[in-house]
């Protein structure tokens, strides 16, 4: 990267992260120069009551006046009042009065020093995560600790200083004062600090799904003997749980992983069935001794440690979100949690090429730089497969992705290292972030440019590992089967998003989701379909492509329209009774489905005909 991308960059993340943080000390800071405004007025106002007192005090000679006006403006009323015998006798409101100025300044300065504190720590923290797996693992659980309760602090204090604010502010400076805006800020302080004491003890799940199915430790012999000569090659144990699945990735974790209704404990190998179909034996051998590279260098060990405090950071977060009075303590926490993520990013791509390098050493440089090919090729492949089918607006009457892939990949693959982004294309995880294919290929010793890429994937795999697993061609078919079907749901689900039906088709899929359904009404029903909406005593529909608006004035949905120019009508929904709400609801929906599809029929116009430059 030049210094100029360098400078970008960290200039981006000054404006991103490091300015939007340092909004926390936004209401402390208008806080202590506030309320230290407010105490010196009043000193100010309180010495010119005790002066006028002092001048007409007869029984005071010259000097004497001038030496009791000297004292009192030496020590204001602020400090005498802090004093138990002076303040005694002073009146109660007065008193409440400075103790509240008197407190919210301490609050704002212990607000200020402590987001100062916080900051250099994290700073600290951010730069030790960097070092190493252990020290990025001890920053995040220590900082964790460290935030989470300056957070708390934050939410609570900036609460009470906002609070305070509401009142004072209008009260000092124009002699009213707003009750409703009291009840606002105290609610809003109350909400905040409910919600940030809530998350700190609540614990996320961060259970592991997979779609699967979990290898017989008793069956596929050839299997465990060959994982295990791999794993006496790389120098780590054998994983304790095999899952074959026909997501299109190898990886492996120490996190419990619920599959098939079992739950995986100790290290889980995940492997892809229509992966190691495709690769030649070699090139299983090379992934395979990367993934148990990991386990060799503890990455999954410090991965399982890190994510339920990531989880519970990201929960911490949410509850902050939603919040105004949290809002820059929310700012703050984002900018660790992104910053953190950055360190995280560096240290898990670093991992990566160490498990590149004993995968290579394992096997040779070639067949780990033709396993990568491999398996991104057959990513690229499988995402254009599923992006084609999922952009066509009709009914799928087959999702037939594992038979296009069966049938195409092989093509696909030839002219793979042809592709004029492949240098930035990266294999997909779980859990850690890669670096770009071409990266990796690099420092494995095969760039991109060199004339041995084409070569390595102009032959099929033999499928060496796919053979040694039991019963595989079975399960793989079962599973794509499942995938398939929940593929068409998913496709099927979103079609009356993307459909201004023109046709009897389109309008039966839309119209599947989007029934025509009438509400009864004291005034007439109301009828809506998927296209317009029908109100008891209009001359005709009003079409959803007519609808510039909705609005609710009391219990009247109004609707502005466009016909010969704009127009508004209503609907009194009170007439619907036990269904007012659902009849406003549904309205909503429909115009809303309307509104998505056409949207998405602007987009694909636009895309078609675009803007000449």
């Amino acid at each position: 990267m030049s210094d100029a991308r360098q400078d970008f960059s960290r200039t981006g993340i000054f404006k991103a992260f490091v300015l939007p943080a340092a909004l926390v000390f936004l209401i402390p800071v208008v806080s202590l120069l506030f309320f230290r405004h407010a105490q010196g007025r009043f000193d100010a106002q309180t010495l010119e009551s005790i002066r006028q007192e002092i001048q007409a005090d007869e029984a005071l000679s010259p000097e004497q006046r001038a030496k009791a006006i000297e004292h009192f403006a030496a020590h204001p009323y602020s400090e005498m009042i802090q004093s138990e015998p002076f303040a005694s006798q002073a009146d109660s409101t007065i008193r409440f009065y400075y103790a509240t100025f008197r407190w919210m300044i301490r609050l704002a300065v212990a607000s200020i020093v402590a987001g100062a504190a916080v900051f250099a720590l994290a700073a600290v923290f951010l730069l030790l995560s960097r070092r190493s797996q252990r020290a990025q693992y001890l920053s995040l659980a220590s900082g964790w600790q460290v935030l989470r309760l300056f957070g708390a602090f934050q939410v609570v204090a900036q609460g009470a200083m906002v609070l305070a604010l509401s009142f004072w502010v209008t009260a000092l400076w124009f002699h009213v004062y707003s009750l409703k805006l009291i009840v606002i800020a105290g609610v809003l302080a109350v909400g905040g600090a409910f919600a940030v004491l809530k998350a700190i003890f609540q614990r996320p799940s961060v259970d592991f799904h997979v779609d699967g199915k979990v290898v017989d430790p008793g069956g596929s012999p050839r299997l465990w003997r060959d994982l295990q000569a791999i794993c006496d090659k790389v120098g780590t144990r054998r994983p304790d749980n095999v899952v074959i699945g026909v997501d299109d990735n190898f990886f492996v974790t120490e996190a419990p992983v619920h599959v098939d209704g079992a739950v995986c404990r100790g290290r889980t190998l995940f492997a892809s069935l229509g992966l190691l179909k495709q690769m030649s034996g070699a090139e299983a051998d090379a992934v395979l001794a990367h993934e148990m590279a990991h386990f060799s260098g503890d990455d999954t060990l410090y991965s399982r440690k890190t994510a339920p405090l990531l989880a519970r950071f990201d929960n911490y977060l949410a509850a902050l979100e939603n919040n105004p009075v949290a809002a820059p303590v929310f700012a703050f926490m984002r900018g660790f949690r992104a910053l953190f993520e950055l360190a995280r990013g560096e240290q898990s791509r670093d991992r990566e090429f160490r498990a590149d390098r004993i995968a290579a050493e394992a096997t040779s440089p070639r067949d780990a730089a033709s396993a990568l090919l491999r398996v991104t090729a057959y990513s690229d492949f499988r995402s254009k497969i599923q992006q084609d089918l999922f952009g066509r607006e009709r009914a799928l009457e087959v999702a037939d992705v594992s038979a296009r892939l069966e049938a195409g990949f092989h093509e696909h693959a030839r002219g793979f290292a042809s592709k004029p982004d492949l240098e930035q294309l990266s294999t997909s995880h779980p859990f850690d972030s890669h670096p770009t294919l071409a990266r990796r290929l690099e420092a494995l010793g095969v760039p991109l440019q060199s004339g041995d890429v084409p070569a390595m994937l102009a032959e099929p795999g033999d499928g060496r590992w796919y053979a040694a697993i039991d019963d595989a061609e079975e399960v793989e078919r079962g599973m794509w089967a499942e995938f398939e079907r929940a593929f068409r749901d998913l496709h099927e689900g979103t079609l009356p998003y993307r459909l201004l039906p023109e046709t009897d088709e389109e309008r039966e899929i839309v119209t599947r989701s989007f029934p025509d359904v009438v509400f009864e009404g004291k005034k007439g029903p109301m009828t809506l379909r998927c296209d317009a909406v029908q109100f008891a005593d209009w001359p005709t529909p009003i079409a959803f492509s007519e609808v510039l608006g909705l609005s609710l004035d009391g219990h009247d949905l109004v609707i502005s329209y466009n016909r010969h120019g704009a127009k508004t009508t209503s609907i009194p929904t009170k007439g619907f009774g036990a269904r007012q709400a659902e009849a406003i609801q549904a309205v909503g929906a429909y115009y809303g489905r309307y509104l998505a599809a056409a949207s998405h029929r602007d987009e694909k116009q636009a895309e078609a005909d675009p803007e000449p430059v």
